[in-house]
């Protein structure tokens, strides 16, 4: 069993963030060991149970030290998936904080889950007039990645003044589906980035399907780290 304030970090690295609303932007990247979900074309498998890779337990007195020692205003916390921990419990001042989520968990309510692989999480609510202050990144999985989708979550996280919305897609279908969630959750498209699925630089060079993106009036988020990296880890 594990608690909020122990924090599994399978790696920290400096980069640019690579897409969406805070796109090319130099950042610290935390990311959080352990998963929800098991998304079939997830490009971070090795963050998902104990024996999948290297990760390491720190607390937050730890952490917060860490994210002081680095020159980056912008932390980013990703996985994994971050809101399996206290994350209201790592801000230091002087620092703008991010959440890259797949929006499964609802961060001001507690949390008491057991993960496929048999490992339980438990942590308390988040202070709301905390975390409000972070950027959220929601990023609900289409169809395509033999995931559900969590309404309540949705409904939560669509009527948040602090949230975003990423979406990865591969086609029109894709593009479909993303408009019906966003119709049936009510998200504003202007709270919505669509990127490109690929870790390659032809992948993210569509112009047919950038030209659909602007034609249903929603962003287009370049993956700037699949660009000019391609699929390099700590990038």
């Amino acid at each position: 069993m594990f608690q909020g304030y122990t924090f599994f970090i399978t790696e920290y690295f400096e980069s640019i963030q690579g897409e969406g609303n805070f796109a090319g932007v130099n950042s610290l990247f935390l990311r959080f060991h352990f998963c929800n979900l098991t998304c079939s074309w997830c490009d971070t498998k090795y963050t998902w149970f104990s024996d999948s890779g290297k990760f390491e337990p720190y607390t937050a007195d730890q952490l917060k030290q860490l994210i002081a020692a680095h020159q980056s205003h912008h932390v980013i916390f990703t996985g994994g998936e971050p809101t399996l921990y206290q994350l209201d419990k790592l801000v230091i001042p002087g620092k703008k904080y991010h959440v890259e989520t797949n929006g499964i968990y609802i961060p001001t309510e507690p949390l008491d889950v057991v993960l496929t692989n048999q490992n339980r999480f438990l942590r308390k609510a988040m202070d709301e007039s905390v975390i409000s202050s972070f950027n959220w990144v929601i990023s609900p999985k289409l169809s395509n990645s033999g995931q559900e989708l969590n309404e309540e979550s949705l409904f939560f996280w669509a009527d948040k003044n602090y949230s975003t919305f990423k979406f990865i897609v591969g086609n029109v279908e894709d593009l479909n589906e993303v408009e019906f969630i966003l119709k049936k959750f009510n998200i504003n498209k202007q709270k919505v980035y669509i990127g490109l699925e690929g870790q390659t630089l032809q992948s993210q060079l569509k112009p047919n399907l950038v030209d659909e993106i602007i034609i249903r009036g929603l962003n287009f988020s370049p993956r700037l780290h699949v660009l000019l990296w391609g699929a390099r880890r700590r990038k």
